[in-house]
């Protein structure tokens, strides 16, 4: 056989047969015997193969399965028995060997079909150069075993995909490592030990091996999840585990690619790699990997490709189940795996899919160089906005930075708070030179730090480095023309980005306005004013400030009229820019504004219901702002986007996407304190064809009656208690019993 070409197992070597010296052009020549008889070591006598010594510099017992990284870990992913990867050891040597006889059949058919004739060939001199025949069959050889490789390489990977796709590896002997050493058996090294060269696989090879690791990492996170997992699942994520033959490092070093889609898979292999090892990851790995953000040479493809692995750790979620999942089809296993043979086993900790450990160790690595890496993406965006490796580099870094804060991340308070440095740098990055792209991002960071319906509208007190990102919002709006730089219009022809996706603009440019940049921008300010409003009740409440403290009012009336400035400014920016009718309540303006997105229309419901009572509660001396911010008038006008459908408001109370509780109760609380003004608000909208109270008091009565049911089969999910004694209350001061 071909050494190289062969299987780890050399215990049948034979010593080196030498034959006599020639003088050839002046030259001392050693020839070894290449041909040897192989019937001696229970081989058939018909299989006449190649044979190449090994150097005298290599150990044999040095060539066996890598054991790089081997007794890294002594834990494991289960309380599994160690028999298992013996066994597969000794099938992939035994694979091995199948291969190599595979190989030594067309081996020995080129052989014959060449060894009769040797071909002569004429050098430049006129001389007849003989070849030996070895070099002829060698040569032969070469060819015929590339082909047989390549297939042997795309069936096995080809194979164990196909497994895969049924989530279950039971039905195969080989393990991916072995399919990997299989589909990458023609390296070009020249080193009998690198057996693991991603580098120099094909793309197409390259990427079907990275897609099977994929696969594999998802289904492992899958079952986990479930409670039962496939056996040969574990073994496989288990050698990978180990790091047999430096596949973790190979997989990193493939940021220096320039194809996009083996960047993008092999990020997402490692992120998976990473949730799926938790404590059990090599803290070199994670340093191998920030390395790539710090080095004196920044290159966006490369911190890109950090960025996005750290990205996905980060918004990892622990309990993912797809909707579509049926459960009612999963066995009593909880697994929904078709195979009936495949041999599962329960997991011995019930909480080994929490990522919080991992999650913690990966933020605490990248706290010590964020400031240089907030330096240099701000210099990107400064010096070179525009070019593409740069903007998907901001982008994938602002995304990473919003998920950080997230928390939905739910990482320590105390780990994420280095993290809201430096913002208000980004703040005045927003001008008109900045893509629209970019200045969407931003937006979205800024909104997630004050996140005002989930978190701060329930806090006491708000953080401070909150409030000095809200203040400085309210600064930019009122005294720099934020607004104005905002670059929501798109010219005739240019694509829109939206929710549902991106569409061609076939529109004037008067018209063609980019809806979701508008969103954000106005709900940051809502969110920037209603957190000023309640830092300032917050410090009008302090026992320390006395009835006499002149000074501290006077401030308090200069926040107000800044905070009636940016809120008329906002007024007239969403008139012009959405040709609403001058004469338009902002308050109603708002729900049309947000009417396709439910989290932000019930968030900022939240913001000016909240703002409107802040302002009732210092007696501000601008009646305009009652106006302007009237929560009935936004709640009324809600109503009809619905269309009075009390399934609505109830599918808002049940689900988890929108904070539609913490609303309707304040909203609620607000009404039976300004049962009046609620009454001669709803009258202000009265038409001749409908009575506004009556319609709404009719929405609210059936909304309370369809939660009784409920109630009364315990199938509300939570306590629902204070929200049906206030709508009974409303009910009873509709029915005119004032003491109710």
């Amino acid at each position: 056989m071909v050494l190289w070409k062969r299987g780890f197992t050399m215990s049948l070597e034979q010593p080196v047969k030498k034959k006599p010296k020639r003088e050839e052009n002046n030259r001392s020549v050693d020839e070894t015997d290449f041909i040897q008889n192989l019937s001696e070591n229970v081989v058939p006598s018909n299989l006449q193969s190649l044979h190449l010594s090994l150097p005298p510099d290599v150990n044999e017992d040095d060539i066996s399965l890598n054991g790089v990284n081997l007794g890294y870990s002594t834990k494991s992913f289960l309380e599994a028995d160690t028999s298992e990867l013996e066994k597969s050891a000794s099938e992939f040597e035994n694979s091995e060997s199948d291969c190599a006889l595979t190989e030594t059949n067309t081996l020995s058919l080129s052989r014959t079909d060449n060894e009769s004739s040797v071909a002569p060939e004429s050098n430049h001199s006129g001389t007849v150069n003989i070849h030996p025949i070895s070099t002829i069959v060698q040569t032969a050889a070469d060819i015929a075993c590339s082909d047989v490789v390549q297939v042997i390489a795309d069936n096995s990977l080809n194979n164990f995909q196909q497994h895969l796709i049924k989530q279950c590896l039971c039905g195969i002997s080989e393990t991916i490592l072995h399919t990997h050493l299989i589909a990458n058996v023609q390296h070009t090294s020249t080193s009998p030990n690198d057996v693991i060269v991603l580098n120099e696989w094909s793309d197409q090879q390259t990427i079907q091996f990275l897609s099977n690791l994929q696969l594999l990492f998802d289904i492992y996170l899958k079952q986990n999840n479930n409670g039962f997992i496939c056996t040969k699942i574990v073994l496989n994520c288990e050698m990978i585990l180990y790091n047999q033959c430096n596949l973790i490092e190979q997989i990193i070093s493939l940021c220096e690619s320039r194809n996009t889609f083996i960047l993008y898979l092999a990020a997402k292999v490692l992120s998976s790699f990473i949730i799926t090892a938790k404590a059990n990851i090599n803290n070199d790995w994670i340093e191998l990997i920030l390395r790539n953000l710090t080095s004196e040479v920044f290159v966006y493809s490369k911190t890109n490709f950090c960025l996005e692995i750290i990205k996905r750790v980060v918004e990892w979620k622990d309990v993912d189940i797809h909707i579509l999942e049926d459960t009612d089809l999963q066995g009593s296993s909880g697994s929904s795996n078709p195979n009936s043979n495949c041999v599962r086993v329960p997991f011995r900790d019930a909480e080994s899919f929490d990522t919080s450990s991992i999650k913690g160790l990966i933020i605490k690595s990248l706290e010590s160089i964020w400031p240089d890496l907030i330096r240099r993406i701000e210099n990107s965006i400064v010096i070179n906005p525009s070019p593409v490796d740069s903007e998907t580099c901001t982008l994938t870094f602002l995304m990473l930075w919003e998920r950080i804060i997230s928390v939905k991340a739910n990482l320590s308070v105390i780990d994420i708070k280095p993290f809201y440095a430096h913002l208000e740098t980004f703040v005045a990055l927003l001008n008109n030179n900045l893509p629209s792209i970019i200045w969407k991002q931003l937006l979205s960071l800024f909104n997630e730090v004050l996140c005002y319906g989930s978190t701060l509208s329930l806090q006491d007190m708000v953080p401070d480095d909150t409030c000095q990102l809200a203040h400085l919002i309210v600064r930019y709006v009122k005294d720099y023309r934020l607004l104005d730089s905002l670059p929501f219009r798109q010219e005739p022809g240019n694509t829109i980005n939206t929710f549902i996706g991106s569409i061609l603009s076939s529109e004037p440019a008067e018209t063609a306005v980019d809806r979701t940049l508008l969103q954000k921008m106005v709900l940051l300010v809502l969110k920037s004013v209603a957190v000023t409003i309640k830092e300032t009740r917050s410090d009008s409440s302090d026992s320390s400030v006395g009835s006499e403290d002149y000074d501290f009012y006077q401030d308090m009336q200069m926040i107000e009229r800044s905070i009636r400035d940016v809120l008329k400014k906002v007024d007239a920016f969403v008139k012009n820019s959405l040709e609403f009718h001058p004469e338009t309540p902002f308050c109603k303006i708002m729900i049309h504004l947000f009417c396709d997105q439910d989290n932000y229309l019930i968030e900022s419901m939240v913001c000016t219901l909240d703002i409107a009572v802040g302002i009732s509660y210092r007696n501000a001396v601008f009646p305009d702002l009652t106006t302007l911010l009237n929560p009935v008038h936004s709640f009324t006008e809600f109503l009809k986007i619905v269309s009075h459908d009390s399934d609505v408001l109830l599918d808002y109370l049940v689900g988890s996407e929108t904070c539609f509780l913490l609303y309707l109760l304040r909203f609620l609380k607000y009404t039976r304190r300004n049962w009046p003004k609620f009454v001669s608000s709803c009258a202000e909208g009265n038409t001749p064809r409908s009575n506004e109270l009556d319609d709404t008091m009719t929405v609210l009565i059936r909304l309370k009656m369809q939660i009784n049911r409920l109630v009364s089969r315990e199938l509300f999910p939570y306590n629902i208690n204070p929200i049906l004694r206030l709508l009974t209350v409303c009910e009873g001061l509709y029915d005119g019993n004032e003491y109710s």
